[in-house]
């Protein structure tokens, strides 16, 4: 049987370093069904493009394909999510300031 003390006795910086990952992955998680944060919000992108880098590092402990394949389509997804976000609020303030200008 797995022996999560002994583990944790072992257990290195990059593994710390990906449990941090988790704990932002399930607090930015808890927050969005608290109604806490939206889940449609950059602070949320943001919390999850941070928690799976986290998680993407400790990866060079022990490397597993498929969870650099989802921690790296994670980060890539939540980049796109604030840029996107970045250039909508951008242009709406634009048209803003545009339409004020012509008034």
């Amino acid at each position: 049987m797995f022996d999560v003390a002994l583990y944790l006795e072992t257990i290195g910086p990059l593994q710390i370093i990906g449990l941090m990952g988790f704990v932002v992955y399930m607090l930015a998680f808890g927050w969005v069904q608290f109604g806490w944060l939206d889940g449609n919000s950059v602070k949320y992108s943001l919390f999850n493009v941070l928690a799976a880098s986290l998680v993407a590092v400790s990866l060079f402990a022990e490397f597993n394909l498929s969870s650099a394949l989802i921690q790296g389509s994670w980060i890539l997804i939540g980049l796109v999510g604030c840029a996107k976000r970045f250039f909508t609020r951008r242009t709406k303030v634009t048209q803003s300031l545009s339409s004020r200008e012509a008034t």
